[in-house]
């Protein structure tokens, strides 16, 4: 990861005067995407031209702040390497409780994240999201009605799409061991989304 960080550094900085004009930093904020339209440092600058992002899996247990030993025993070991209280459990993470009904504490938490994104972007601003559903039949539905009412809507690309409804479609690599004897599962098929202001 490192050696590609360090190419990935070298070939921006060799094409840096063909492909930025004038010559850009990129920035790092670590900081909730809800707010970023207020934050003082965000505001000054350029809307993005793209924003890539993979939320959390509305329904699909997924581990962010937790590190499992030989795929077990959960551990905060996390917050061990960085000195740091956790202080949060699963739903901080995730949007809201993967069992709850009809995911409602998820969809308020994510049109708040995207209604922000929507604040900061512009017309020129391509949103791409990489994003799996426990129950696709509903969720996408209501994940895309979600997206549109922050300000958004969905782009299609027939050239890329090979499924019928012209979407990206990929199994989830490196599924933990456990997961891949269930076989394939709903939440093990991502799907690539492109968005743009409404």
């Amino acid at each position: 990861m490192i050696e590609g960080a360090r190419q990935f550094a070298r070939t921006i900085a060799e094409h840096q005067q063909r492909l930025l004009q004038p010559p850009l930093m990129p920035r790092c904020v670590t900081r909730s995407a809800v707010g970023v339209e207020v934050d003082p440092e965000l505001t000054a600058t350029f809307p993005p031209t793209l924003i890539l992002t993979s939320p959390p899996y509305p329904g699909v247990h997924v581990l962010y702040h937790r590190w499992q030993v030989q795929g077990r025993r959960e551990t905060p070991a996390p917050f061990w390497v960085i000195g740091s209280l956790d202080g949060n459990g699963e739903c901080y993470y995730t949007f809201g409780n993967r069992k709850a009904r009809e995911l409602s504490s998820y969809y308020e938490r994510m049109y708040a994240a995207y209604r922000s994104l929507a604040r900061v972007s512009s017309k020129k601003t391509l949103l791409v999201q990489l994003v799996a559903f426990s129950e696709p039949s509903w969720q996408l539905p209501k994940f895309l009605d979600v997206m549109t009412t922050a300000g958004f809507q969905e782009e299609r690309l027939p050239s890329m799409g090979k499924s019928a409804d012209l979407r990206i479609w990929r199994a989830v690599p490196n599924r933990k061991w456990y997961a891949q004897k269930r076989g394939q599962t709903k939440g093990s098929i991502e799907v690539v989304l492109f968005h743009r202001l409404a």
